[in-house]
């Protein structure tokens, strides 16, 4: 189940692309599982289901999902690509970044430092 924010700034759209992304990189949705229909979602978080529409075939023009006649939207994808499940993190922390005028090689060195620490 989809659990999202309304307040967090992130369109409802964005936050149903996310994590269904981090979803299928971590395994819990395995190439070939369905996902539930849009009207079943609408209904489930109460939002419009133009929105998950429009979040749906964001996913599906990324590859990760496709539509299968008959069954609806299922993962196309295996779980190989856990780094893409961050880039909603990744680009948020850049976007920050550049806002507080840190260069970019001062961020990598960051970064690395950090990672080398946990």
């Amino acid at each position: 189940m989809l659990v999202l924010n309304p307040s967090s700034g992130v369109p409802i759209y964005r936050q149903i692309v996310d994590k269904t992304r981090r979803l299928v990189a971590t395994g819990e949705l395995a190439p070939g599982d369905k996902l539930p229909s849009v009207r079943a979602i609408a209904t489930e978080l109460g939002i419009n289901p133009m929105t998950v529409s429009k979040a749906y075939s964001m996913l599906d023009q990324a590859g990760i999902v496709v539509r299968r006649a008959g069954i609806g939207m299922v993962v196309a994808k295996a779980g190989a690509d856990r780094a893409l499940a961050m880039e909603p993190e990744t680009r948020a922390l850049v976007a920050n970044a550049k806002q507080l005028g840190v260069s970019r090689a001062d961020l990598i060195a960051q970064i690395d430092r950090i990672w080398e620490e946990t």
